[in-house]
């Protein structure tokens, strides 16, 4: 076993993996073969059975044929014996078909042929007599076709049912035996393959159980040593160092990672004891650990001679900066005198500021209430604008609607005058009438009365025509007066226009003065609130600084206090960096 145990790590695997795919391989060739003979039993079982299906079938055909010929010359129907020979026709195409089929698949076997062959000859007889009834039956020969079917017939029917019987036993026991053989085979195959797959478990288990001693028992104890390492807990002893694997070179390099470690924490007691002087030899230029730990321990001699200078150097310093936190605290005590009488100072200047504020926000506040006065006097100014030029257009309106109605009553003027003329010719032909009537004497009497008549309206109508004419005059002065009157009232909106348009300027021009005086006032607000948001500044800052200035005397009292125990401590550093021992080359 030590041969295998020094083979290397890939070679076990491969090993290993190489007889189990052989074991896989064996068993699926097996299996494969087992396959390909079973298809193949079962195909010819599904060819028996589709012969035997078909054999069926042609026994049917013949009975039925048979019972379809009987029934017919039992009932003695001539016109059945041409449906029956149609369907014979039929009937003997698919036998014949059968017939060829079964031949061919019984040609490796020769008692089946021959079987076959002999069944063949009797339905060909059988055929023929068949055709010799059914001319018979079509003959109307009844008797002669019946005698015929009992007699002949009737013996190759039993015969062929004889044959046939013969022929679905053996093609039975075909089937049984190839039922047998296929069960045989998968007993065989299943038994080969429990038996390999046995052989196969075996193998792997086996192969496990090797693997695992070889590999992952040791590699468990490596890498416990290695949980040991971690916690710092470095072993005496590493196993598996003379084997000649991977493993082998594992544990070969943990004992000497071991050894250097040791050696490492040596090294690293004698400087937690004080001893500089001690120097770990790197393994090579990539061993980080061994070169880190020489860089440290240069460094710590530096570091320990630097430590050494400025302890003395603070020392020195101590007692210089216990003097001068004196003079510090005293310089404190009287800036934070003075600091007090500014903070008093800003506070009355932020009384007066608060003062102004006010006053600047009531100067504000006023002009904006004046702003907000002279924009509605603006508005209601250029409504008054609008409104005097709709009444202007009115009056224009006006003044060109009495014109046109002095034109109309001057057109009724005239036709009055046409209608107090054709009144004067109807008085006349009034008075023309009743004279013409005084002629004609008694036949005139009518005509007098309508003269008459008309003579009346023409008098009526002029009198109408009169104070049409009077009331028209009167129309007509009043519409004069009138149009005076609204050319004057136009004069003066056109007047009253103007005025309001110089009155919408001034006051635009007065809202305009408020509205920069309001911002004015704004800007001064405003500056008066940031002054005195400065001022609160000032004041806090001048708090802050008072507190701090307070604070800065404790705390140079403090510093004082502090300098002593710095330059005692001092004194220790100095006994304490004495415990460290420099290597040569340094305190030299």
């Amino acid at each position: 076993m030590t041969w295998l145990l020094n083979l290397r790590t890939h070679t076990k695997l491969m090993l290993a993996f190489s007889l189990v795919i052989i074991g896989f391989a064996s068993l699926l060739y097996l299996a494969q073969t087992s396959l390909r003979t079973i298809q193949k039993n079962d195909e010819n079982l599904n060819q028996l059975g589709r012969d035997l299906a078909a054999f069926k079938d042609f026994r049917f055909n013949i009975q039925y044929t048979r019972e379809k010929i009987l029934i017919a010359l039992q009932s003695k129907n001539a016109a059945e014996g041409n449906v029956i020979a149609t369907h014979i026709r039929s009937i003997q195409e698919q036998n014949s078909k059968i017939l060829t089929t079964l031949l061919a698949h019984a040609a490796k076997d020769q008692a089946q042929y021959k079987l076959v062959n002999e069944v063949t000859r009797l339905w060909r007889d059988y055929t023929v007599v068949r055709d010799q009834q059914v001319q018979l039956l079509t003959a109307n020969k009844f008797d002669e076709a019946l005698t015929l079917a009992m007699s002949t017939q009737h013996n190759r029917i039993q015969h062929l049912r004889e044959l046939a019987y013969q022929l679905d036993t053996e093609v039975a026991q075909k089937i049984r035996l190839l039922v047998q053989n296929n069960n045989q085979i998968i007993d065989q195959q299943l038994d080969r393959a429990l038996w390999l797959g046995s052989v196969l478990i075996l193998l792997t288990f086996t192969l496990t159980i090797m693997l695992s001693r070889s590999i992952g028992i040791p590699l468990l104890t490596l890498t416990n040593y290695a949980k040991q390492i971690c916690v710092g807990d470095i072993p005496t002893r590493f196993d598996f160092t003379l084997r000649r694997d991977e493993v082998g070179e594992l544990s070969q390099a943990f004992a000497r990672m071991g050894e250097y470690l040791k050696t490492l924490s040596r090294q690293a007691e004698r400087l937690a004891e004080g001893d500089l002087s001690a120097s770990v030899a790197a393994q090579s230029e990539q061993d980080v650990l061994g070169l880190s730990f020489a860089r440290m321990v240069e460094s710590l001699c530096q570091l320990t001679q630097e430590m050494q200078e400025g302890i003395v150097v603070i020392a020195s310093a101590s007692e210089e900066i216990f003097s001068t936190a004196g003079k510090v605290a005293s310089s404190v005590h009287e800036s934070a005198a003075s600091i007090t009488e500014i903070a008093t100072t800003i506070e009355e200047v932020k009384q007066t500021a608060h003062l102004a504020h006010k006053r600047a926000s009531e100067v504000n506040e006023a002009s904006t209430r004046n702003r907000q006065i002279a924009f509605s006097g603006c508005d209601a100014v250029a409504q008054s604008l609008s409104t005097m030029a709709q009444i202007r257009e009115q009056m224009h309106a006006m003044a060109e609607s009495i014109l046109r109605l002095g034109e109309q009553s001057q057109a009724i003027s005239e036709i009055v005058a046409t209608v107090n003329e054709l009144a004067e010719q109807s008085n006349l032909l009034g008075v023309n009438a009743s004279i013409e009537a005084g002629k004609a004497g008694d036949a005139g009497k009518g005509f007098a009365v309508v003269a008459l008549e008309v003579k009346a309206l023409a008098e009526q109508s002029k009198l109408a025509t009169a104070q049409v004419r009077n009331i028209l005059g009167d129309v007509q002065r009043a519409m004069t007066r009138a149009a005076m009157a609204a050319e004057q009232g136009s004069k003066a909106v056109d007047l009253g226009f103007e005025h309001a348009r110089s009155s919408d300027e001034a006051m635009r021009q007065l809202a305009e003065s408020l509205e920069q005086s309001s911002d004015m006032a704004q800007q001064i607000a405003t500056t008066s609130q940031q002054q005195l948001a400065g001022m609160d500044q000032v004041a806090m800052a001048i708090n802050n600084l008072r507190q701090t200035s307070h604070d800065n005397a404790a705390g140079a009292n403090q510093v004082g206090q502090s300098t002593r125990d710095l330059h005692g401590l001092g004194g220790r550093l100095k006994r304490l960096a004495s415990q460290f021992k420099l290597p040569s080359r340094q305190t030299a």
